[in-house]
């Protein structure tokens, strides 16, 4: 009791216990919490409410990739005249072969913006989760923007502009082939004289059709800009949008993706043929430079006045399907077989740890010797083709079968044929006025009809490419 006195005598203790009962009133300042003012950063939580639509352009600061496909359209502009392409190599060789898997590796890339198996059902999937109710937007977003990296990949195919490095590449090829065939001349080959026409008509031919396909780049290019606009407002809705507006966007993309398609390949069209045909005319020049690379290295002589029409690498298949591989040469006067290649000197348990380079004449035989020439295949699936050479019961040698290591059969038949018959002549490169002049003045000498040893009357037919021929009675060797 004396402890209540001073409690109501003191003012601080009066007022202790009034503290209590504010105590309550602190459990409504909770409620005090109410502050309608940080409602005001609800209100984006109130663009849930789909009821204004109005504010859907608010959700485009939520859509980066469209602007990422304007920028895309900065090589929109016109092709401008190609120039040397970067990275080309300077003064330096390209071979047919090298040409061939470089241009299949740029039309690679070139469709790479072409949608994968997968990706063209990407709109699809975005609009069966939006139909669904599937509470999953980022899914769906990942899922435009696949279809927006999509959109800019198609965006810089459209403007075609890749189309050009094809044509510098042919560009490069042309100026390469006139110093080509002035390589091989002065390397001392004399037949092809076709080649120096051939490349000049090329180089007409491609003057006017560079112009055309330029010209035509510039239009399909502008034509398939509408596509593109197209294809970019239907991504921008369906950033915004739903299901309808996702479907759309996928199907304006992929539209979009075989119109470029299609207009690449007509361009491709347009030329295709005629770099064909400079690839072939460079394939015969770089086959006229490994023959005479052959000619070189070969361990036999040739004739002062003999000239090299053309040599590959061959197998000559002595026992059945078996023989040594060498080089088959054919010049305007003999067919000729060396043999040349590794054998193995020394073998450690099966293992060849020493090799040597064998090379050798087996065989050579005056082109008027030539019977028949014929081609076969033979081998799983006819893989292994085979060429058949006859020879005249004159020849040393009865028959060779050749399998063509490097080289076609019907082109080696036929050049067999043609210098036989005299053919190839047509194709050797006129000669200078001094050496026209050298030869006139050379009388020409007549075929010996008796044999300078014995006497006795020649009888053994003289045919194109002998350069000797041998006695049968005295066994003298006269040189024709």
């Amino acid at each position: 009791m004396q402890k209540k006195e001073p409690g109501p005598g003191d003012k601080g203790g009066g007022f202790k216990p009034a503290a209590p009962k504010p105590a309550t009133p602190p459990s409504p300042k909770p409620p005090a919490a109410k502050m309608p003012t940080p409602p005001p950063p609800k209100p984006p939580v109130a663009k849930t409410p789909a009821p204004p639509p109005q504010k859907a352009p608010a959700a485009k600061p939520t859509t980066p990739p469209p602007p990422k496909p304007p920028v895309a359209k900065i090589p929109a502009p016109p092709p401008q005249k190609p120039g040397v392409r970067p990275g080309a190599p300077v003064g330096g060789y390209i071979s047919a072969a090298q040409r061939l898997e470089q241009r299949q590796l740029r039309r690679e890339q070139r469709r790479s913006f072409l949608a994968p198996a997968g990706a063209a059902v990407a709109g699809a999937a975005v609009a069966g989760a939006a139909a669904a109710g599937v509470a999953a937007a980022g899914s769906a977003t990942a899922d435009l923007d696949a279809l927006s990296s999509r959109l800019q990949a198609v965006q810089q195919a459209a403007t075609l502009v890749d189309i050009q490095r094809d044509l510098e590449d042919v560009d490069s090829a042309l100026a390469m082939l006139p110093a080509e065939i002035e390589r091989v001349r002065a390397r001392g080959y004399v037949f092809g004289s076709f080649l120096e026409r051939k490349v000049e008509v090329l180089a007409n031919q491609w003057a006017e059709m560079r112009a055309r396909v330029v010209e035509e780049i510039t239009r399909r290019s502008q034509g398939l800009q509408a596509d593109v606009t197209q294809a970019q407002n239907a991504l921008h809705q369906a950033y915004s949008g739903g299901a309808a507006q996702a479907a759309s966007a996928q199907s304006s993309i992929s539209l979009l993706e075989s119109k470029v398609s299609a207009a690449q390949q007509a361009l491709e069209a347009m030329f295709d043929t005629f770099d064909d045909n400079v690839t072939q005319t460079q394939k015969q020049i770089e086959e006229i430079h490994t023959a005479l690379d052959h000619a070189e290295q070969a361990t036999f002589g040739f004739h002062p006045d003999e000239a090299i029409v053309a040599a590959t690498r061959a197998q000559y298949l002595q026992d059945g399907n078996e023989g040594p591989e060498g080089v088959l040469y054919l010049t305007d006067g003999r067919l000729i077989f060396e043999r040349k290649e590794q054998v193995a000197t020394k073998k450690v348990l099966f293992i060849t740890t020493e090799k040597q380079t064998v090379q050798e004449l087996l065989f050579e035989v005056p082109i008027g010797h030539v019977a028949e020439v014929t081609s076969s295949q033979t081998g799983f699936l006819g893989h292994r083709e085979i060429l058949e050479v006859k020879f005249t019961p004159e020849a040393r040698l009865s028959q060779a079968r050749l399998r063509l290591l490097k080289g076609d059969n019907e082109t080696w038949a036929g050049l067999i044929g043609r210098v036989k018959s005299g053919e190839i002549e047509r194709e050797r490169v006129q000669a200078t006025q001094e050496q026209a002049a050298g030869e006139a003045a050379q009388p020409a000498q007549a075929a010996p009809t008796k044999c300078p040893t014995c006497g006795a009357l020649i009888t053994t037919p003289i045919v194109k490419g002998m350069r000797e021929i041998t006695c049968e009675y005295c066994g003298a060797v006269i040189r024709l």
